[in-house]
């Protein structure tokens, strides 16, 4: 039990230092917490015995012993079923109403209190009895929350799938052992979780640094993308400072020069002195370009429709496509995000760019826009060329490019989709297949508050044009 022990506590601390702003995180880490906490009362059973045979502990300190480990129990067995249903009810809040949700933690708390009044048992740690009544319902209600879990993207399917085969194996085995057998007279079958646990740490291990788990991977992620583009800024600022002071000499310089060499109608200098102010004026737009994509965002979040911000980069898009890029859209008016407007209609666009730039020799691009009771979400898919598997992680990086060759790319695109939708409270993810494309989702959180508090834009007259929730082939 000493590993059960270490590794659920590690388990919590964890979850609850990588990603403490998120309530469903911070419930499993309580969880994770409890169930450590009946591993250490069973570890303390195996020190006690042997102190007090080898004569190291005096009767005073076994009973405080006693004690301690009999506390232990009982945040374990009060703790499991409570935090569990807790856990569960925020995870699959979409199940239940808000005010049930919200108050739940509170009403819930009162069976586990009850139990602390009861008087102490002397052969068991809890009277299981009673315990039962309540603990058991606890854990089926939690497990049918997090199985009927619905409304999932594939990405969020993947990540749901691996919470459930971490979360649910151990905790109904627990609830066997521990609260199960012994209504029948069978005792201390709590050793028999070891192995249930173990094989759950090590999915929530190996889950951890692939997959992610509850948002941790992708919390490290943020975090480390948040450095580096923190330093990014810092350094094209100043090198954007140094290069503006000379390329500003050298246009000075070279508009003299030309002048000179008009009035001694010198031809050939002329079109050199050309040369240099077309490369000075170039190196001018890569550096502003690199600059105004890499200083810190700053958002004027509104209420907006975003089948009108999508309609217009469609509409923009439109002489490009025409005749080589069959469209086909889905535009939902009704879905909306409390979003920068200038620069989600930049990442939009941005990824419209990609989509179009991916499919040289034609293909198919479909944009839908899409609203469900978790938020609002558009996704661009494209018949493409595709990403490399190992390739689609790092596309988000500051730098990182596949479009080698290409003029006045500095792999900076997706790097400020993806920075901005995190400072949007949402979230850019990517699906791709090399030969068969790619499909790109910015999933917007639900808007929280009084709907008639805040009035979305007036739609534009190009999302007319398109349609409410019709579907467009051009």
């Amino acid at each position: 039990m000493l590993f059960v022990w270490i590794a659920l506590w590690v388990t919590s601390a964890l979850l609850v230092a990588t990603n403490r702003g998120n309530v469903a995180v911070r419930w499993l880490s309580l969880l994770s917490l409890c169930g450590g906490t009946g591993a250490l009362a069973g570890t303390m059973e195996g020190w006690i015995v042997s102190a007090v045979d080898a004569g190291g502990m005096t009767a005073a300190d076994e009973r405080l012993a006693r004690i301690i480990q009999r506390g232990c129990s009982w945040l374990s067995y009060y703790g499991l079923p409570y935090t569990f249903l807790c856990f569960a009810s925020v995870y699959n809040r979409e199940a239940l109403r808000a005010w049930i949700v919200r108050w739940l933690p509170v009403a819930a708390l009162a069976p586990p209190l009850f139990m602390l009044t009861l008087p102490i048992e002397t052969e068991t740690p809890v009277n299981f009895d009673i315990l039962a009544i309540w603990a058991l319902p606890y854990f089926i209600a939690g497990a049918v929350l997090l199985l009927r879990k619905r409304g999932m993207n594939p990405a969020e399917r993947r990540a749901h799938l691996v919470v459930t085969a971490a979360v649910l194996p151990a905790l109904l085995i627990a609830m066997t052992m521990n609260y199960g057998m012994p209504l029948f007279g069978v005792y201390r079958m709590w050793r028999y979780n070891v192995w249930p646990i173990t094989i759950a740490f090590l999915i929530f291990i190996i889950a951890l640094f692939n997959f992610g788990f509850l948002g941790v991977q992708l919390f490290i992620e943020r975090r480390r993308m948040d450095y580096s583009l923190r330093a990014i800024t810092s350094g094209t600022a100043m090198l954007n400072h140094a290069i503006k002071n000379d390329i500003g000499k050298i246009k000075l310089f070279s508009d003299k020069i030309e002048r000179s060499a008009e009035g001694e109608q010198l031809g050939e200098l002329r079109e050199d002195i050309r040369v240099i102010a077309n490369a000075a004026q170039h190196i001018e737009a890569m550096i502003r370009s690199v600059h105004d994509r890499t200083q810190e965002l700053r958002l004027q979040p509104q209420r907006y429709a975003l089948a009108g911000l999508v309609s217009q980069q469609l509409a923009s898009l439109a002489p490009v496509i025409e005749g080589r890029i069959r469209l086909r859209t889905k535009l939902d008016p009704d879905a909306e995000a409390v979003c920068d407007a200038a620069q989600t209609l930049e990442a939009i666009g941005n990824v419209l760019s990609n989509a179009v730039e991916a499919m040289p020799q034609g293909g198919e691009l479909y944009v839908e826009v899409r609203s469900s009771k978790r938020g609002s979400t558009i996704e661009v898919r494209d018949t493409g060329i595709g990403i490399e598997k190992r390739e689609l992680r790092k596309v988000v990086e500051p730098f990182y490019t596949t479009k080698s060759g290409k003029q006045m790319n500095f792999g900076l695109g997706l790097a400020y989709c993806y920075q901005l939708m995190n400072r949007q409270g949402g979230e850019l993810r990517l699906e791709s297949e090399r030969g068969k494309g790619t499909k790109v989702l910015f999933h917007f959180p639900k808007i929280k508050g009084n709907k008639a508090a805040q009035q979305p834009i007036v739609k534009s007259q190009q999302e007319g044009n398109h349609g409410s929730h019709a579907e467009r082939t051009d």
